[in-house]
């Protein structure tokens, strides 16, 4: 009986074409347009070979297939064959597919239109990074603030207790644009994980003095923040300049510290102090539609722009509101520094000026442009932008004019790219010039083509990118350091 039972099974192996063949693969069949083949005759072809035709292609003279993989190198040497080619299968879904707007991040659209939900979904978050806020105190009891809060002082009672008690929640509105915590109510930060400092300076009325916004920078500076962040401003006159005030923004400048200050609300063609100071980054506010809001002054210290109209942001007691102001612009550009400096994409161990221009360059480099061309009085280098990517794009001027230069400093990088119609992408840094189309296989024109990359930097220097194409096709750069 077992004998009868595999004679039976041998003779259906012999006759069961194909049965004792390995695995297949779905293959694409190109023919040769000179050869003088039918369909059928293409199609026996596939048969004889131990395959089976799954759709046939006119338009390119070729079939796609289900073959034994012994099979496919035979057939690659058939005369009348071009090529055979796996069917590879590929994702449609978006490069840099966008993260799903949460409540929170729906809520607090200033922190969406700068893109900081983007830093969150990639893990930029801003951990590590202490930021000071010189203002009214903040309430560090509020649930959105008490992780992040890791203390601070009071210069209007001298005490060690910076709680906010002024009447509009001032400093605590500006904490929860920086730094609101994602924990699924409310709102949240542009840089939900960064370390917040109050320096109180002002009172419950919103009142200051000279001396206390002296006294707050200098705490600032001792206690090694990496970012500060002032929503109050000083007239720009002869009466209201301050040599010492002037003094200490240069020192925290000259010691890596980077200083955000709103433009002044009087929608005059005026920058105020301290944003005024060349060691200060002056902040205009943008509304919803990226227009100028009308309060905000304007000139050419402006550096940046940010959302400063309707912002929804805690206030003491566990509640929340809405603010209008630069007060609210500033904080905007205070996160997004903070997320570029826990990004790893600038020193932010570093102690001198040039870890504050590296901060510029970066974030002048990722602004999105509105306005004239260019930097201008109205809205700076433009709305500024979270580390997420930055946009290299094709305009009428010479390519040279279109070139987007990123400072980077000694280390290893993963370079993300997704194309939008440039022909041709080339790199221009100290290790040469670099053709990134060479990098990828495949159709590099293509509508939507995204592909990365590592690249190796020996010391700190700059990468400039050079887009070559048609009007109006770019790319995004994506760059993620410390690989």
């Amino acid at each position: 009986m077992v004998r009868t039972l595999m004679c039976y099974a041998l003779v259906a192996l012999v006759l069961i074409p194909g049965l004792a063949q390995g695995a297949e693969k779905k293959v694409i069949i190109g023919f040769r347009k000179t050869a003088p083949l039918t369909e059928l005759e293409k199609q026996d072809r596939v048969h004889r070979a131990g395959g089976r035709v799954e759709r046939s292609h006119a338009v390119a003279n070729a079939l796609t297939a289900d073959l034994p993989e012994e099979a496919i190198g035979s057939l690659k040497q058939d005369p009348d064959v071009s090529y055979v080619e796996e069917d590879r299968e590929f994702s449609a879904e978006p490069a840099f597919p966008e993260p799903e707007l949460t409540p929170e991040y729906l809520l607090s659209w200033g922190v969406t239109r700068i893109a900081a939900n983007r830093s969150a979904w990639n893990g930029i978050r801003g951990a590590g990074i202490k930021v000071a806020i010189l203002d009214t105190g903040i309430d560090y009891n509020h649930p959105e603030l008490k992780e992040n809060y890791r203390g601070g002082y009071n210069f209007v009672t001298n005490t060690a207790d910076p709680f906010d008690d002024s009447r509009r929640g001032h400093g605590t509105h500006l904490a929860g644009i920086i730094g609101a915590k994602d924990n699924g109510t409310g709102v949240v930060g542009v840089a939900p994980d960064a370390s917040l400092y109050a320096v109180k300076i002002l009172d419950r009325n919103m009142f200051g003095s000279t001396s206390r916004v002296l006294a707050g920078l200098e705490w600032a500076i001792s206690n090694k923040v990496d970012v500060i962040n002032i929503s109050f401003s000083m007239p720009n006159s002869p009466l209201y300049f301050s040599q010492a005030v002037k003094d200490a923004c240069d020192e925290a400048y000259a010691a890596g510290i980077v200083i955000v200050a709103a433009a002044g609300n009087s929608g005059q063609p005026v920058v105020d102090y301290p944003a005024d100071f060349a060691s200060v980054i002056a902040v205009a506010a943008t509304a919803a539609d990226n227009t100028r809001a009308f309060f905000s002054n304007y000139g050419a210290k402006i550096e940046f722009s940010a959302p400063g109209v309707g912002i929804t942001s805690t206030l003491p007691g566990g509640r929340y509101g809405l603010l209008s102001g630069t007060s609210q612009a500033a904080p905007h550009v205070a996160g997004a520094v903070a997320l570029l400096l826990s990004a790893g994409m600038v020193d932010d161990s570093a102690q001198d000026a040039g870890k504050v221009e590296a901060v510029r360059s970066w974030l002048g480099a990722g602004a999105l442009d509105l306005g004239e061309p260019g930097r201008d009085a109205t809205f700076g280098y433009g709305l500024v932008q979270a580390p997420a990517y930055w946009t290299v794009r094709r305009t009428p001027g010479p390519t040279w004019e279109n070139a987007l230069t990123l400072p980077v400093k000694a280390g290893k990088y993963r370079i993300n790219v997704v194309n939008h119609g440039l022909r041709r992408l080339v790199i221009a840094s100290p290790q040469g010039v670099q053709d990134v189309k060479h990098l990828q296989e495949g159709n590099w024109a293509h509508e939507e083509t995204y592909f990365s990359f590592e690249y190796e930097s020996a010391t700190d220097d700059q990468i400039t990118f050079y887009p070559f194409g048609s009007v109006g096709s770019s790319a995004e750069i994506g760059i993620a350091a410390n690989l």
